[in-house]
């Protein structure tokens, strides 16, 4: 019995055949792997591109900076940098603004990574807090501008992502302003609403041993006077007689209105004229030292406001001749730092100062 010889066309098709096989599987493969990883990004959060800055040429451009503008829906105010580099915040009489505030502010901007593209639907855009502020949406937009106006950084800020907050950085959803495209962006920033941040709170502190008198003129009751001999004295006394029969709770009774200029702080600053002084309270702090600081001090929907200026007056008692003059207060240099604080505004201050800062006498006595 005779075989047929094997046709030569035979190997040259197996050969197509595995190659074909190998090139399906590995095909298969790589949609399996395509699938898994596509899998592990949607489960992970992770983003579809690579963390990028939301305003890469920002860090380089921080000296640049001259305002910064804050809008909501509710409110829009601005902090400027003037020609010498101070700055201040126009909607409250141009008073000195929060370094630090606006170094966060900046910074976080600077530094603000978009991890993660979102919708691009512009009905959507309220629901992440990213409609803009002039079309009574509730985002808050944030520009920072040269001195002749040009954008340097622009975003509307949403709300927080939950659960995408990683390596003590927050997250939320932010988009340009003339783009609907939103993103999920992670780092430090946090939209600072409140115009009262970004006031500079340091404030009036006077240390408890430079004060000498207290010359009281309360809302009810009679004006009176609390003195110490030397800035070492413990306890202020009343100087002018008590009312017959009555006598001071205890000796340390009047220390709180004494004490009260210590760690002052205040939470708003408005215009002067805003707020009617005409039947203020009022209290003059004389210092062993050589100033005096004059508050008037008023109450309106149970806040305290008060207004203040200072002067130099003659130095008296050991201060004036006692310890290293290297140490003591430059008083001109105070008194016109106060004064450029103070004049034309008033400011409203914790209720607990406000009323050491009008206690009436009887306030100080014990019961008939």
């Amino acid at each position: 019995m005779t075989t047929s010889a094997k046709s030569p066309l035979v190997p040259v098709l197996e050969r197509r055949i595995r190659a074909l096989t190998w090139l399906a599987g590995a095909t298969a493969l790589l949609v399996v792997l395509a699938i898994l990883s596509q899998w592990q990004r949607s489960s992970s959060g992770k983003a579809e591109f690579d963390p990028v800055r939301m305003f890469p040429a920002l860090e380089s451009e921080v000296e640049r900076i001259a305002s910064i503008e804050v809008q909501t829906k509710a409110s829009t105010f601005t902090v400027v940098r003037d020609a010498t580099g101070k700055w201040s915040v126009p909607e409250k009489g141009n008073y000195r603004a929060d370094f630090n505030e606006i170094r966060r502010a900046v910074l976080g901007l600077a530094t603000l990574e978009l991890v993660e593209q979102r919708t691009a639907r512009a009905d959507w855009q309220d629901k992440l807090g990213l409609g803009l502020p002039k079309t009574g949406g509730s985002g808050t937009l944030v520009t920072l501008r040269d001195e002749k106006g040009g954008t340097l950084a622009s975003l509307v800020a949403g709300v927080a992502v939950e659960g995408a907050s990683a390596g003590n950085r927050s997250a939320i959803y932010v988009r340009r302003p003339d783009e609907a495209q939103t993103f999920v962006a992670r780092g430090n920033f946090e939209p600072v609403t409140e115009i009262a941040r970004w006031l500079d709170k340091s404030f009036i502190d006077f240390p408890r041993d430079r004060i000498r008198t207290v010359s009281m003129k309360p809302f009810q009751g009679p004006s009176y006077t609390l003195n110490r001999a030397t800035p070492e004295t413990a306890d202020f006394a009343v100087v002018e007689r008590l009312p017959s029969g009555r006598s001071l709770r205890s000796a340390e009774e009047p220390n709180g209105v004494g004490n009260a200029l210590i760690g002052m702080s205040f939470t708003d600053v408005v215009p002067q004229g805003e707020i009617d002084f005409s039947n203020a309270a009022r209290a003059s702090f004389q210092t062993f030292d050589g100033m005096a600081l004059n508050i008037m001090i008023v109450e309106r929907d149970r806040d305290f406001w008060i207004a203040f200026d200072a002067v130099e007056i003659p130095a008296s008692g050991p201060a004036a001749a006692g310890k290293d003059a290297a140490l003591k207060p430059n008083i001109p240099a105070e008194v016109a730092e106060l004064n450029a604080m103070g004049k034309g505004r008033a400011f409203k201050v914790a209720r607990f100062k406000g009323t050491l800062l009008s206690t009436p006498l009887e306030a100080l006595l014990n019961l008939r």
